[in-house]
């Protein structure tokens, strides 16, 4: 599976931003950040987000970093927005699709050890190279600006706003 490029801009901000809720996190659940995850769980099923429809009919784009706890069956719980831009309007439909994310144990991890982690979401429309790219840079740098507002927040609301 590629990668989206703008996935890969935030990873080391989803990363920080999971430590944001760590406190959150039970205690003996460790902190893991997407690009270690593997060490301990590998995906098995990931799920792409629904347009919202009205976010798509308005023209609307944006992103969320949703939060969650790999449990020891594979499957996820524990599902939360730890950041998002614009608005929440895509938060709902980011957390059906990691919901019904399933990951296997990886060599290094027989014990099954539950961990949290991130995954992030883009919601775009345009695919034109140009724009795509001028807009992607735009909804980069918002995305980049509502994960560190959510770094500096201790209210739970950690969208750009």
């Amino acid at each position: 599976m590629r990668s989206h490029p703008l996935k890969k801009s935030f990873l080391a901000l989803i990363a920080v931003t999971s430590l944001m809720v760590q406190a959150q996190a039970a205690d003996s659940i460790p902190v893991v950040n997407s690009e270690d995850l593997d060490a301990y769980w590998i995906s098995e099923k990931k799920v792409a987000p629904a347009y919202p429809t009205e976010s798509l009919r308005k023209g609307e784009e944006g992103c969320v970093a949703v939060g969650f706890v790999i449990e020891a069956d594979g499957t996820t719980s524990a599902h939360r927005a730890v950041a998002y831009f614009p608005s929440r309007n895509f938060t709902e439909s980011a957390i059906r699709a990691a919901e019904q994310f399933v990951y296997r144990p990886s060599e290094q991890n027989p014990e099954r050890a539950a961990v949290f982690t991130t995954n992030f979401f883009t919601f775009q429309i345009s695919r034109s190279p140009a724009l795509d790219e001028r807009k992607q840079k735009k909804l980069e740098d918002r995305c980049k600006a509502a994960a560190e507002k959510a770094l500096n927040t201790d209210t739970g609301d950690s969208g750009a706003g």
